[in-house]
């Protein structure tokens, strides 16, 4: 099979309406390159840039959305951001993500380790510290690799508030990395629901590759908030890394879940007011803890 890979270089302001963007067209995948040494430093000696570079993929006959990224380009960004394409084979587009995605850590004890750096000097360095909690991920592309904002404020939470025993619901799962972050808490069981077959596939690989501190009864399934498994169960704390859009449509199922406390991420700052007054009026209860990370926030709601 063969992709048409996309190499965009865009101004960084306008970097995450693009990814937005991205999403809004189901692409099948992309990654930000945060970091190329190939490419000259600016003028100014800095190594910060004003741009980013951003990999993109479609299928390979997949011209309309070529065309659609082309004319977003020209919109938003004319005469300051570049395009070019070649198709490529799967094994270049499976592979592409893996020069960029190294070893790095979340909160105080969380690393994030690619699974094929497992050997490499840096994660044997991290395993050194008995206090280190190790993750080992193969994200994929787009699935949720640990780089945004919104997974880390959802790790650094966890790494405080999820305690052993704990029954966990993790919606929009993506890559299993926020259910892989509680299971090394010890426990007692989880639900990872996301509504691409491909999220799912994922993070059964991710959850295989891990070796947790207590045997753990994990279970993940495709679907969204109406699937029939999650009312059987009650929740001590929901996840959701999802976007207020998807919040706001599914409340209705949402308000049903049998949990009193919800850990909500996706969230631009923006929609904080939006979202308490939706949890307000649906969930009751009320706000617990806040953070902010650049221009997006985590909120801890609790009923």
């Amino acid at each position: 099979m063969k992709y048409l890979e996309l190499k965009v270089n865009l101004p960084k302001d306008i970097a995450e309406e693009f990814t937005d963007f991205l999403d809004s067209l189901s692409v099948e995948g992309y990654y930000e390159i945060l970091f190329d040494s190939t490419l000259p430093r600016p003028a100014s000696g800095e190594i910060l840039r004003d741009d980013t570079n951003i990999q993109v993929y479609l299928g390979e006959t997949d011209v309309e959305k070529e065309l659609k990224v082309l004319i977003y380009l020209k919109t938003f960004a004319p005469g300051k951001s570049f395009l070019e394409s070649r198709v490529v084979e799967t094994k270049e587009f499976e592979e592409a993500y893996k020069e960029f995605y190294k070893p790095f850590q979340i909160g105080e004890h969380y690393w994030i380790i690619p699974t094929w750096e497992k050997e490499s000097e840096l994660s044997k360095k991290v395993l050194e510290d008995k206090n280190n909690i190790i993750l080992y991920m193969n994200p994929g592309l787009a699935f949720g690799t640990g780089h945004h904002e919104t997974t880390k404020l959802m790790i650094s939470r966890i790494e405080k508030i999820v305690k052993e025993g704990m029954s966990i619901l993790d919606m929009g799962t993506g890559s299993g990395i926020l259910s892989i972050a509680a299971a090394y808490k010890k426990v007692k069981e989880i639900l990872a629901i996301d509504i691409d077959p491909n999220a799912v596939r994922a993070t059964e690989f991710n959850w295989a590759e891990n070796q947790f501190p207590k045997p753990v009864d994990f279970k993940v399934l495709e679907g969204g908030f109406d699937h029939p498994e999650i009312p059987n169960k009650s929740y001590d704390l929901m996840l959701g890394n999802i976007t207020y859009a998807v919040i706001s449509q599914n409340i209705e199922h949402i308000k049903k879940i049998k949990t009193n406390r919800f850990l909500f991420s996706g969230l631009i700052i923006e929609k904080k007011e939006d979202s308490i007054k939706l949890f307000t009026e649906h969930l009751g209860g009320k706000l617990v803890y806040e953070e902010q990370f650049n221009d997006w926030i985590i909120l801890e709601w609790e009923r």
